[in-house]
């Protein structure tokens, strides 16, 4: 199916109406129209769909200013429910690049929540793309109703390095020796957690080239039958995140490891040059 997948820029207002109703279809009742956002001239965005056999089944959306930043802000990526988790996400993503390239821009910048391991995978393995910040509690999206802090991470892609060899063999030999900064369980019930008898110490410097943080492989799993258990694991790898970001560190990629966790892998930013 993949491979009939059509990616292009939307440029015509007819495709760009169907791309507000595929946005109303996938947030329903909490949508919030993306031409509050959307600038009137599409030539001042980049907006790019994927059709299957002539119908939207998804886009990505972005803008930013190639005459200051070079960096591309890619603000919304929706997906027909029936067609995701087959690539169309990492299709919209690559076709964004590619355009964002012939226009000039050096960068792409988007949020995410950091605790959502499909996602991230996508981002940092798939793309590879990279992450050097959080932010905390920051307001919902379109479509997010939480109980708990809706913190993010900062993902970074550079649209003009294409030296995959490098990075993948450099991320290869860091896997094999980073150590995991706080192990995982199981709770009694069979939900991943952070071991509480391994208190992790935001006050101490961490050397080692790289260090691994396991996370849920299923985050909503976890937010619906333990709200008290989310909320342990966005506060423990909060505290986590931002003191390894802060001592220098960035995320490379995320490996599953099983089907209760799956691992970031943090690694010193000096070993690649960032």
């Amino acid at each position: 199916m993949l491979e009939s997948v059509l990616v292009k820029q939307v440029t015509t207002k007819e495709e760009l109406e169907k791309v507000f109703d595929l946005e109303r279809e996938i947030w329903q009742d909490t949508y919030e129209p993306m031409h509050q956002m959307l600038k009137e001239d599409l030539n001042s965005t980049l907006l790019v769909g994927a059709y299957l056999e002539g119908e939207l089944i998804g886009f990505s959306y972005g803008d930013g200013d190639r005459s200051s930043e070079g960096v591309l802000y890619s603000h919304l990526l929706g997906i027909k429910r029936q067609y995701r988790e087959i690539g169309v996400g990492e299709l919209l993503k690559l076709k964004q690049k590619e355009l964002a390239d012939e226009l000039g821009y050096t960068k792409c910048q988007w949020l995410f929540e950091p605790l959502e391991a499909r996602t991230a995978y996508l981002y940092f393995t798939k793309l590879r793309a990279y992450g050097t910040a959080y932010i905390e509690n920051r307001e919902p999206e379109m479509g997010e109703a939480s109980a708990i802090p809706t913190d993010r991470l900062i993902v970074e892609w550079n649209i003009q390095d294409e030296d995959h060899i490098r990075w993948d063999a450099k991320i290869d030999e860091l896997k094999d020796s980073a150590a995991e900064i706080v192990p995982s369980s199981l709770t009694i019930v069979g939900l991943p957690v952070l071991d509480s008898e391994h208190q992790f110490d935001s006050d101490i410097s961490y050397l080692k080239d790289a260090y691994t943080l396991a996370i849920p492989s299923s985050f909503m799993k976890i937010k619906v039958e333990s709200p008290s258990l989310a909320e342990d694991w966005r506060y423990k790898t909060r505290t986590i995140f931002q003191t390894l970001f802060r001592q220098g560190y960035m995320i490379v990629c995320l490996t599953p490891t099983n089907e209760h966790v799956s691992h970031y892998l943090f690694v010193k930013r000096t070993l690649f040059a960032m």
